[in-house]
């Protein structure tokens, strides 16, 4: 199954790779190969961002289970629409810039230079804020702190990319078009103010500030305030500029057992008996849950060691999929397959204790570390 993963993400990555090296090769033939592999290389990172990303997109007041679900997120998504708003915009005039470059009316220049700009100041910081990841509270079974790095590859490329292409701008300010006349007597005036490419760069900068008062004033037509270009970050947890505590985590075994979820099939197949408490929480149980718990429980008493073994394999690798049994037809698959698995528990049950089924019945009950083990 790992090898059949790997395999296709290589060509997954090598089908993403050729395509867009084509797209960029059609978009602009005069473009050399380094512009291409960048291309590929942003393309790539970008993939891997959204992975990561929603591996972390837990909101910071939620509670978390670190073994089977998403890490906390290092921004606030209901006040991130103005941070979206700039990346898109940024990434568009990137796109336009690097096409069309000088091939462009000096004003429409001097915008998508200026909304790059942004792009660059707004990745600066994103870059600083995922520069701490504090998962010391969280107990993931991985390295969490590695998401700090896979999170960064996507805003480095966007600020090389965009540095690339405003240097190469500054370059070629010999390309730009002079000849562009506008009727209007006032345009012409700024026009002719701006077609000096000399000053290009310092007037891009200074109007970053403008359109920044626009992003702003869309925020408050749509119901959002100012405030919301910092909550982005703050109203976080685990990250650099967070200001919040993230609840105690959740015990990372609770009510994510095979059988477990299995007992959540059809009742005519998987035949719940009721209600139990498990970490004094209410679960559905059935035969099956209370064979395979009373299985572990003997295990649990007559070898501490081997019980430490079994858990900690399950811990990794079978939790992990039983949260992937999440509707009533998965459930009833998962209750029939581990069948075979309950036959044997019980076999076992009947030949090392002295009231099997008393342990059986005790199972998600007060009274279970009452009954007698051989």
């Amino acid at each position: 199954m790992a090898a059949i993963l790997i395999v296709s993400v290589i060509m997954s990555t090598i089908t993403t790779a050729v395509l867009v090296w084509y797209i960029v090769e059609k978009l602009k033939p005069n473009s050399q190969n380094t512009e291409k592999f960048l291309g590929v290389l942003s393309i790539l990172s970008l993939a891997l961002f959204l992975l990561v990303l929603q591996n972390h997109s837990t909101p910071y007041f939620a509670d978390i289970d670190p073994f089977v679900e998403p890490c906390y997120s290092p921004i606030s998504y209901k006040d991130s629409f103005g941070l979206i708003l700039v990346h898109l915009l940024s990434v568009f005039s990137l796109v336009i810039l690097y096409i069309r470059e000088y091939k462009l009316p000096p004003i429409l220049i001097v915008v998508f230079i200026s909304i790059v700009c942004m792009g660059i100041l707004v990745n600066s910081q994103f870059l600083y804020h995922i520069s701490s990841h504090d998962t010391s509270n969280i107990h993931l079974w991985s390295d969490g702190n590695n998401a700090s790095l896979y999170l960064s590859f996507y805003p480095v490329m966007l600020i090389v990319n965009s540095i690339g292409i405003l240097i190469r701008m500054i370059k070629n300010k010999s390309m730009v078009q002079e000849n562009v006349v506008y009727k209007n007597t006032m345009l012409n005036w700024i026009n002719h103010k701006l077609i000096n490419s000399q000053n290009l760069p310092l007037i891009s900068i200074l109007l970053t500030a403008p359109f920044l008062i626009l992003i702003i004033l869309i925020l408050t037509l749509i119901g959002q305030d100012i405030e919301a270009l910092t909550r982005v970050y703050t109203e976080t947890a685990t990250w650099k500029l967070s200001q919040h505590v993230h609840p105690p985590t959740v015990d990372d075994r609770h009510g994510h057992y095979l059988c477990t979820v299995a007992a959540h099939g059809n009742p005519k197949i998987v035949k719940p008996l009721g209600i139990g408490q498990r970490h004094g929480k209410l679960i559905m149980i059935n035969r099956q849950l209370q064979i395979a718990n009373a299985f572990e429980c003997l295990i649990e008493n007559k070898s501490p060691k081997i019980h430490k073994v079994i858990r900690t394999n399950y811990d990794k690798y079978g939790i992990n999929l039983a949260k992937r049994i999440n509707n009533e037809r998965l459930s009833n698959w998962t209750y029939m397959l581990m069948k075979p698995f309950e036959w044997i528990f019980l076999a076992v049950l009947y030949s090392c204790c002295i009231q099997p089924e008393e342990l059986i019945k005790s199972q998600y009950k007060s009274d279970s570390q009452k009954i007698s083990l051989l």
